[in-house]
């Protein structure tokens, strides 16, 4: 045997080596994870249907939204439910029908009912999976609904990994992951698994985080000072709230008829909003925010948009820019419509209906 054979020989079983060390290190990492999740009284986590809505600054271009690599999450059981105040609606119960094609679901089915205890071990072990899971029970007519809306006495339930947000899509150690922390906890109640083969589910994953990249769009106006000075805090408290904004979480925020958020008011440094600071700051600008795929009728709240900042710049003796901070025209607003509609028609072949349940949740 050559010099040059012995040392391919050498280096191929250095590279399987390094491979079954992986995946013994990651099936390590899997185990310990579902059983520390699994040991211990974690609290009463069963009974609240609905997380924290917690919404990220966005930045004021008509360009895609920023993904942060690693998003914080305030309420550790915002993952796993329906956003909030959305209504729920119930799905069929038969083989893998999905409400929506967002999912990976396993079906967990048990001999004798599943009690709360053991719920709330599946449920403290899907928050610490790191991505968004939905628990979802039989309703007794042959539907599902949300956990905590479940009768007594369940014995099947349904699990389901969302493959994409705005983080990114679900790889195949999300879903390894997910799949081997269902299955112990199964064990554990006495319950089998029914799961689809995930790979096909990888690929549909990977194709929707692509085209959510290409319409997750957030459309920006602001308003900046035409002397140069500075708006006072105050003023701009008076007329925002004169314009129909409400302060909430540090950003004014302008609701419709029914309560569902149309566009935003920030500081256009990303600086919060607060009643004490606003008293005696000096702003030197604001940005209006619209969320493009998270409404649908978002023609019409660019169109809101425009007034609000019009009048914002007229009382706070302002100008209307762009992100190039050049003054806003007609033809450059029409040009922000046509755009608005493409993305819409585009969501809409696709099957995604903006500002419906399935896009608030792809893009949270």
């Amino acid at each position: 045997m050559s010099d040059l054979q012995i040392a391919l020989t050498a280096v191929g079983a250095l590279v399987i080596g390094c491979v079954i060390a992986y995946n013994r290190i990651q099936e390590a990492r899997f185990r310990r994870r579902a059983q520390e999740s699994f040991s211990g009284d974690h609290g009463d986590a069963l009974l609240d249907p609905l997380g924290a809505n917690r919404e990220d600054r966005i930045e004021p271009l008509l360009m895609p939204a920023p993904v942060e690599a690693e998003e914080p999450v305030d309420d550790p059981r915002a993952g796993r439910v329906e956003p909030s105040g959305l209504p729920v609606a119930a799905v069929p119960g038969n083989g893998w029908e999905e409400p929506a094609p967002i999912e990976y679901p396993a079906i967990v089915t048990s001999g004798g009912s599943l009690q709360r205890p053991a719920l709330r071990q599946l449920l403290e072990a899907l928050d610490g999976s790191g991505r968004r899971a939905q628990v979802m029970a039989t309703d007794g007519d042959g539907g599902w609904v949300p956990l905590a809306n479940a009768p007594d006495g369940i014995s099947q339930i349904r699990v389901a990994l969302q493959l994409v947000d705005r983080r990114g899509h679900a790889t195949e150690d999300d879903l390894t992951a997910f799949l081997g922390l269902i299955r112990q906890w199964a064990r554990g109640v006495g319950a089998t698994v029914q799961a689809p083969d995930f790979k096909p589910y990888l690929e549909t994953a990977k194709d929707l985080d692509r085209f959510c990249a290409d319409v997750d769009v957030v459309v920006g106006l602001s308003v900046v000072p035409a002397s140069g000075e500075p708006f006072s805090g105050t003023k701009l408290h008076s007329y925002a709230e004169a314009a129909g904004f409400r302060l909430e979480g540090g950003t004014f925020r302008l609701e419709d008829a029914d309560g569902n958020r149309l566009f935003s008011l920030e500081s256009q440094h990303g600086e919060p909003f607060d009643l004490d600071r606003l008293e005696t700051a000096m702003i030197s600008g604001v940005t209006l925010l619209l969320d493009v795929p998270r409404l649908e009728h978002g023609v019409q709240a660019f169109d809101r948009m425009i007034d609000a900042g019009t009048q914002l710049a007229s009382a706070l003796g302002g100008r209307l820019v762009d992100d190039n901070d050049a003054p806003v025209t007609d033809p450059g607003l029409e040009q922000i419509r046509a755009q608005l509609r493409g993305i819409y028609a585009a969501m809409e072949a696709k099957g995604i209906h903006a500002g419906s349940r399935v896009a608030l949740r792809l893009f949270s």
